[in-house]
């Protein structure tokens, strides 16, 4: 027999509060009764009032409900702390659900995950209220032991701000049934369907399961070297310098054969998902000539003081349309697909992994598989304990996740464990982003400057939370236009139009002063040492030449015209970037060093490439990996 899932109070509270106005409305809140067929509709559900709710998305999320005693009356939606252009953008729509919904469970809004998240959990907190509900706060887990190892993750309650982690260590042995497949893939985000298909495409019998309800692909970009788009527009590589690049950006802790393999495999890989795409090559830009540089087609650009290389490719679809134009690709191969499926448990016989247990609403269901366990299983983004025990601590403070897959709870990297594997040594690097990603001028909360603010993302993402207290300030002035301009170039003026730029420097979110003794007041920054800064960036700016820091010259400018902004950031992080130790096929190894038998892992779940930060300046290196490794196994698992 199955024993059922235990399910803690806190997220009872929390699945009755996201849907009570359902219940409500067949009449199991109205009231208790012996007889279960009465109802009372039109009985008090809800203590008439006004409650607020707040959540983390990117920022703080506010949701304040008005309600009768049967209904909710208004809903305000405050999401002033996100990015203005996704999440603020998103908040309207979110408020308008909630409204016609009557609850907390309304779909979200694409490519603002994190901010429908907060706002759901914000409205169920309200909802909480309105019915009486205690809200209870979440409880950090305790870490005893957070470096070297990580412990045991089976026994950790998930708080409010956690996913729910799958892997179980305790060994299943009770199944509903037993299925036999060739080639089990665990996820469905960019590797796990490109692995998915390709492994049909060979022929192989394949089921694809999915710990979430829906498929996830974060970015409409893919690099490359060699594809048929970087040959469209001219654009060549010396290959050797890039892998230098690789190799210095991981400390030469990551596979120098890994990286060869990527190199000598990802345009073929490319091409093929670009075939599946099935989009006229003409509808394609490079990232960095995709807006107003349509003649860049050097190899890098050679104003960032780290190399930032010119291999992204804009694809011209959102991400939502390439996930159903994958999964259309996937069905029509002929692989299952299993949504709301999480892999618990791999299964090994006589050191070989033959397969792994999923979860169902039945029940445990064994898969057997023929040729191997693919886990595509990503990274460990919402299991906090699992951060705080395998990276750095001064990587963690963020000021939130970009990426929302609240799925993301490591469980390939502790169920590959629990078989023998190898992590990637601790610390594990994070993907790190600058909350603004303009290279404008920033001073520290001494008032000074720091490093130079024209560089790979990671690396200034790294600067600010090396500063005390882990941010900084950005500063420009009334010709913030004229700034913005100074600075624009093919890497710097590639994600946004200049007006998103100029209009995050000088929101509601600035501080704003008519002297910059007034502005440092505002900061809480030593005034003579911040006017001091500013002085003598000026200086360097009629020079032309930053002798401190190496900012390009050609794009100085001077902070010199009232009223004066500043605004303050942190580092955020898209994904953790460390993961199972791998050989160039993929196969898992284990601590002996070996690959471990019927095992693989690719996308975030696989490790051996990145050591101390994630290289922002090999662009789309992340996803182009996914594909390309996805592509990959598909070769290796159909000549076994």
């Amino acid at each position: 027999m199955v024993e059922k899932e235990k399910v803690s109070r806190r997220q009872f509270l929390r699945n009755t509060a996201i849907g009570a106005v359902g219940v409500a409305a067949a009449g199991f809140l109205g009231g208790c009764s012996s007889d279960a067929g009465s109802t009372n509709p039109g009985a008090a559900v809800y203590k008439p009032g006004t409650y607020t709710g707040t959540a983390k998305g990117m920022g703080q999320v506010t949701v304040t409900m008005t309600f009768s005693e049967t209904a909710i009356t208004d809903v305000k939606v405050d999401c002033a702390n996100e990015t203005a252009e996704i999440g603020g953008a998103a908040a309207n729509g979110l408020q308008e659900a909630l409204m016609a919904a009557q609850s907390a469970e309304i779909d979200g809004v694409s490519g603002a995950t994190m901010t429908s998240d907060a706002v759901k959990e914000a409205a169920a907190n309200c909802i909480n209220q309105a019915l009486g509900i205690a809200v209870e706060a979440a409880q950090p887990a305790d870490i005893d032991n957070p470096f070297p190892a990580c412990e045991d993750l089976s026994t950790v309650n998930a708080a409010t701000n956690s996913g729910e982690v799958a892997f179980i260590s305790a060994p299943i042995t009770d199944f509903v049934r037993t299925v036999n497949v060739d080639v089990l893939v665990c996820g469905q985000g960019p590797a796990g369907m490109a692995s998915a298909l390709a492994c049909a495409e060979k022929g192989l019998k394949v089921t694809a399961v999915e710990k979430g309800k829906n498929p996830t692909w974060r970015s409409a970009t893919m690099g490359a070297f060699n594809d048929r788009i970087h040959k469209k527009f001219g654009v060549t590589f010396d290959m050797k310098q890039w892998l230098d690049d690789a190799m210095i950006n991981c400390s030469y802790r990551g596979s120098q054969e890994i990286y060869q393999q990527y190199i000598n495999t990802c345009d073929e890989a490319v091409n093929w998902f670009l075939d599946k795409l099935a989009l006229k090559d003409e509808e394609y830009f490079l990232t960095f000539n995709a807006g107003d540089f349509r003649d860049f087609n050097a190899a890098y650009d050679e104003l960032s003081l780290s190399r930032s290389w010119n291999t992204s490719i804009n694809i011209p679809i959102p991400a939502p349309e390439i996930i159903a134009t994958m999964q259309q690709r996937i069905a029509d191969a002929g692989v299952e697909v299993l949504f709301n499926t999480p892999v618990v448990q791999l299964v090994r016989e006589g050191g070989k992994v033959t397969g792994a247990v999923v979860k169902t609403e039945q029940g445990y269901v064994k898969y057997q598989t023929a040729k191997g366990v693919v886990l595509a299983t990503g990274g460990y983004e919402f299991n906090p304990v699992k951060l705080n025990a395998c990276c750095r601590p001064r990587d963690l403070a963020l000021s939130g996740w970009m990426n929302g897959t609240k799925t993301n709870t490591g469980d390939g990297h502790e169920m590959a464990k629990a078989v023998g594997a190898m992590e990637d040594e601790y610390p594990h690097p994070l993907m790190l982003d600058p909350q603004q990603l303009m290279p404008f001028l920033r001073v520290n909360k001494s008032g000074k400057r720091f490093t130079a603010e024209y560089e790979a993302y990671n690396h200034l993402s790294n600067a600010i939370q090396s500063q005390p207290g882990a941010y900084d300030y950005y500063i420009v002035d009334a010709n913030c236009p004229a700034i913005v301009d100074k600075i624009w170039t093919p890497s710097s003026g590639c994600y946004a139009p200049k007006e998103v730029w100029i209009a995050a420097a000088t929101s509601d979110k600035a501080l704003v002063a008519n002297t910059l003794e007034e502005l440092a007041g505002k900061m809480g920054v030593d005034a003579d040492a911040f006017v001091a800064t500013i002085k003598r960036w000026n200086a360097m700016c009629d020079a032309g030449e930053d002798t401190d820091f190496h900012f390009p010259g050609k794009m100085m400018h001077k902070i010199d015209t009232a009223p004066f902004y500043a605004t303050k950031e942190m580092a955020e992080a898209l994904c953790t970037a460390g993961g199972l130790q791998i050989t160039p096929r993929s196969e898992v190894m284990a601590t002996d060093g070996q690959a471990i038998p019927g095992l693989y892992a690719i996308g975030n779940v696989s490790g051996s490439m990145f050591s101390g930060t994630y290289p922002h300046n090999q662009n789309c290196l992340s996803h182009s990996r996914c594909v390309t490794f996805g592509y990959n196994v598909a070769k290796t698992l159909a000549a076994r």
